[in-house]
């Protein structure tokens, strides 16, 4: 009874805590790092990769790539020379699972995207 009761009001002050002045997820919860965010003009594809070869298409141009595994491990990591806004990838070393692609640009904040290797 006790536990019921302390789970209630619990649940009723956070309910009230997090009234719908401000829904939930939306823009004003997000982090904005001091960084200017990268133009969301990014494009990579195929998704899941199957062929081993994945292309990253940037509004902007890009000066670094890396690829992480499920466990943070950086398994692929290159340099770009200034002006790059497109590159195509070879990952057939890569095994089947779920990847991070962290794109790396001048004086702006890290695009990060999951993709799937199949």
């Amino acid at each position: 009874m006790k536990k019921t009761l302390l789970l209630s009001v619990f649940l009723f002050l956070w309910a009230a805590a997090f009234s719908s002045e401000v829904p939930p997820y939306s823009s004003a919860h997000e982090f904005t790092a001091f960084l200017e965010q990268p133009e969301s003009g990014i494009i990579l594809y195929p998704n899941p990769v199957t062929e081993g070869t994945l292309t990253i298409k940037s509004g902007e141009s890009f000066h670094s790539v890396q690829i992480l595994n499920i466990t943070g491990e950086i398994v692929f990591n290159q340099d770009y020379p200034s002006g790059t806004t497109q590159e195509v990838i070879e990952i057939t070393k890569l095994e089947k699972g779920m990847y991070l692609v962290r794109i790396g640009f001048a004086g702006k904040a890290n695009h990060t995207a999951k993709i799937i290797v199949k």
